[in-house]
């Protein structure tokens, strides 16, 4: 028998709790692994159980039921929701579908209205695996027909390497194609290609699923776009009617990693381009949207990366035309140490035969050092300062393919190091200033993720991913703790009301200050001043 779906069940009274969990059977296909008085609640236990299904009332102290539902839809969207109210009214009805909620409800429930909720809800659920795990539903998929005019001319505008030309402009207009209209960003998609377990078709159906995945969400959010493959990656060209699109996008794009991730168990990494506004900036954008996905793979703080977002110190690669230049290039960013290793050894039987005198091999070397340097510039690495001299000096030193490819190998394997740790060292900056934006800010009740993401100037998925990995913790969580660790200072060294308290430490409910103070320290704020005189 298949494992029950799990449940949270949240609203602020106990005997309603009670009772709904009571007409929630087994042989429903469902089990409730917690029950919350309110949305924080609620929210650490979605974080501690990770349920496909959480049912609420809308009318709750602190943060209603919408307002959870808005959170729950950003940061965990593979979870369902259903709205569970005594207020039927259309306002609220018609705000639950905007925010993709299942089922809107009403008290007092009936078994009949739980069985009924419950059994649609499990169909769409086991339709929903079935369709995303079925590899018979990724064929289909991979065999659709997509519009192959439009993509073949995208794919030749970039592979040219030249601007785009009016006539190829009007060509794409009279097929429906504009990019002039509105801004754009250009976002590149790279699929991890698992060997051991996918072979070359696999892998490309595979792409197909991520690709269709990414579309469908696109279409969803009614943000016009287009979308083709190039070379090793997915390619998506997004069209942004306003600044506010940008963390529309950011939260779309993490939908999407999370997503297909959940769903088909791959991870996927994303580069994202500057906002555009002409047609002719299209291979510009293809350039910093390919730049941003190169140096994401040195990081797994955020697998998604803004070219905006990326060092000053990156520079500008340069583009060679011929097959294995751009074949080692995608194998340095893409590429584990072994498979690597293999390729250069291609490398070497070629360069072997091609070096019939010092000019081409020459030659060859510049290439080399090109592409090396480019790397080392993507992953923020001072080339001068961790060779202790200069690049093509050493590459010129060298004598023979061999020692050639041996020291080049050897150099590759240092830079990834590096890199990561450059990165990882990046990321500590970034959430140090967080933490000290948080410390300075504690006592604005107006302070949200969003609000300091805008400060920083970074997205707010990785922000959150930074709180994730070096704190274990969240934004909300982090900020929490700042407030109580203040306010039990300010109970200890100052003779100041609760209320004014609660004030100063940034909550303008001070019921909810004291549930939080109990919470966190485990007795109310009058009895820790009782205890503490």
């Amino acid at each position: 028998m298949a494992e029950p779906y799990k449940i949270i069940l949240v609203d602020d009274e106990d005997e309603v709790r009670g009772r709904i969990s009571s007409k929630i059977s087994a042989e429903s296909g469902f089990q409730v692994v917690g029950t919350a008085g309110n949305g924080y609640d609620a929210l650490e236990l979605i974080e501690q159980h990770s349920p496909q299904v959480v049912l609420t009332d809308i009318k709750m102290p602190y943060i209603d039921g919408l307002e959870l539902a808005s959170i729950i839809r950003r940061d965990h969207p593979t979870v369902r929701i259903g709205f569970i109210t005594g207020y039927d009214e259309f306002d609220y009805a018609r705000e639950a579908i905007e925010l993709n909620v299942r089922s809107y409800l009403t008290k007092p429930l009936t078994q009949e209205d739980i069985s009924r909720f419950l059994h649609k809800l499990k169909l769409e659920l086991d339709t929903e695996i079935q369709e995303n795990y079925n590899r018979e539903q990724i064929q289909q998929r991979y065999q659709q027909s997509l519009p192959l005019i439009i993509e073949n001319y995208f794919v030749s505008l970039l592979a040219s390497g030249v601007a785009t030309s009016q006539s190829d402009v009007e060509q794409l207009r009279q097929h429906g194609v504009t990019l002039d209209d509105s801004p754009y960003v250009l976002v590149s998609v790279y699929v991890e290609r698992l060997p051991e377990h996918w072979g070359v078709i696999e892998y490309q159906k595979l792409k197909m699923a991520v690709r269709n995945r990414l579309n469908a969400l696109l279409k969803l959010e009614n943000l016009d776009h287009y979308h083709f493959s190039f070379h090793e990656s997915l390619v998506f060209i997004i069209k942004q009617r306003s600044q506010s699109n940008s963390q529309q996008l950011d939260v779309l794009l993490n939908r999407m990693v999370q997503t297909t991730k959940h769903f088909l168990a791959v991870p996927v990494d994303i580069g994202v381009s500057d906002r555009h506004s002409d047609f002719r900036q299209l291979a510009a954008a293809y350039e910093e949207a390919d730049r941003a996905l190169s140096s994401s793979r040195f990081s797994s703080i955020s697998p998604i990366t803004y070219y905006n977002q990326q060092s000053s110190s990156e520079v500008r690669r340069l583009r060679f035309k011929e097959e294995d230049a751009r074949t080692f290039e995608h194998a340095l960013r893409f590429s584990p140490d072994a498979e690597l290793k293999a390729l250069l050894d291609d490398l070497r039987q070629n360069a072997s035969a091609a070096a019939t005198d010092g000019g081409n091999f020459d030659l060859y070397i510049l290439n080399l050092a090109s592409l090396l340097a480019n790397y080392a510039a993507a992953g923020d690495v001072d080339l001068d300062a961790l060779l202790g001299d200069n690049l093509l000096t050493l590459l010129q030193k060298l004598r023979g393919v061999d020692q050639l490819f041996d020291w080049v190998y050897s150099l590759v394997l240092r830079i990834r190091s590096q890199g990561m740790a450059s990165k990882a060292s990046n990321s500590h900056k970034l959430l140090a200033a967080a933490k000290t934006a948080i410390r300075t800010r504690y006592a604005d009740p107006d302070l949200t993720m969003e609000d300091l993401c805008d400060q920083l100037a970074i997205s707010p998925s990785y922000l959150g991913q930074l709180f994730k990995k070096y704190e274990d913790s969240s934004f909300v969580r982090f900020l929490t703790a700042v407030r109580m660790e203040k306010a039990k200072e300010l109970l200890a060294t100052t003779g100041d009301r609760i209320v004014e308290l609660a004030v100063q430490c940034g909550y303008r409910d001070v019921y909810y200050f004291s549930h939080s103070f109990k919470k966190y320290h485990g007795l109310s704020p009058k009895k820790y001043r009782e205890e503490h005189p």
